[in-house]
């Protein structure tokens, strides 16, 4: 029996499942995590992806790309390249169409690299996981965010023909939670009776609030909001200026201004973040930050949420958007 692979490409992870006997399989990684970094990165020899482009970001940000599916189908003039960039690794060029690139040293030349033959290359390397746990299938089935544009979705689908793979239909994000949600919920739905039900979904790098009503026989999708840049890593950036600005004082240096030195803030500021969703203080220690000086702080979670204000209430003007979107769909 052929199965049809299921894959959600997220900002900074990438899972891959199957519907097997009523239940999810889902597809592990090369290092048997049930994601894949969604990360590619190059060197003199060879392209490392997902856990092993991981594993160098750090001494080789310059050659890795970060976040490759939130450059599909952008161009020079679009909205949304410049407050991209400040999360890049490898920075992103401009070819003489307008269209993105990066140019990366690769193999000891300067070789040009747009997103879509580097998500190709990717889907390529997530191919091998599938047909490890022994799923011998092209036909896939990949979820995208709810704002992709027309471009973006035929850039995605040219990714996914370069790896050779069958892309039977991209499905929403929303759509795919829902379907999800319906499915192993299914049971508890009534005929007469719909159940409305709002999904929050802040990832690393977007927002998503999607309310769907349920009942026993039909789900419909009611309103979809969406922010490209509410996630995460906004909180992130935050905290590494705050702390960029610390040691500053202290020694003149601004670490933020340096990608590797941002980088390795950025990983601590991620493990502190999680220990402060359920203690009162974290310690930040970066041994040998810059110029062999260390950065040490202990960040209070009412200094956390302070410093991270802005984004929250950024947040909650997607949620009241939300609702106010969610009467008017209901109102036509």
């Amino acid at each position: 029996m052929r199965h049809v692979i299921g894959i959600s490409v997220g900002s900074q992870n990438t899972v891959i499942g199957v519907l097997k006997n009523a239940t999810v399989d889902i597809i592990l990684s090369e290092t048997s995590n049930r994601c894949v970094p969604t990360l590619v990165a190059y060197n003199d020899r060879d392209r490392s992806f997902g856990d092993a482009a991981f594993s160098t970001i750090k001494s080789n940000y310059l050659r890795t790309i970060s976040y490759p599916s939130r450059y599909l189908g952008l161009k020079a003039d679009s909205a949304f390249l410049e407050e991209e960039t400040k999360y890049a690794t490898a920075l992103p060029s401009i070819d003489s169409n307008g269209k993105v690139l990066f140019e990366i040293d690769y193999k000891g030349e300067k070789e040009s690299m747009y997103p879509e033959a580097v998500m190709g290359t990717f889907f390529d390397k997530l191919k091998l996981n599938w047909l490890k746990a022994g799923y011998d299938n092209k036909d896939i089935v990949v979820s995208v965010p709810d704002y992709y544009t027309v471009a973006e979705r035929k850039a995605m689908i040219e990714a996914i023909n370069i790896a050779d793979l069958n892309c039977t239909a991209l499905i929403n994000e929303s759509s795919a939670v829902a379907l999800a949600y319906g499915f192993f919920k299914r049971n508890q739905f009534e005929a007469d009776k719909p159940r409305i039900v709002a999904f929050v979904d802040m990832g690393t790098s977007k927002t998503t609030i999607s309310y769907v009503s349920f009942s026993k026989t039909n789900q419909k999708v009611l309103s979809v909001t969406s922010d490209r840049f509410c996630g995460g890593r906004e909180f992130d950036l935050s905290l590494a200026k705050f702390f960029s600005d610390i040691f500053k004082k202290k020694y003149g240096l601004e670490p933020i201004k340096s990608n590797k030195n941002k980088l390795r803030m950025m990983e601590a500021i991620q493990k502190i973040r999680k220990i402060l969703t359920v203690n009162k203080e974290a310690t930040l220690s970066i041994e040998s930050l810059m110029d062999d000086e260390d950065l040490l702080y202990l960040l209070t979670k009412e200094e956390f949420e302070q410093i991270i204000a802005p984004s929250v209430e950024n947040f909650k003007k997607i949620v009241q958007k939300s609702i106010q979107n969610l009467l008017h769909d209901a109102s036509n």
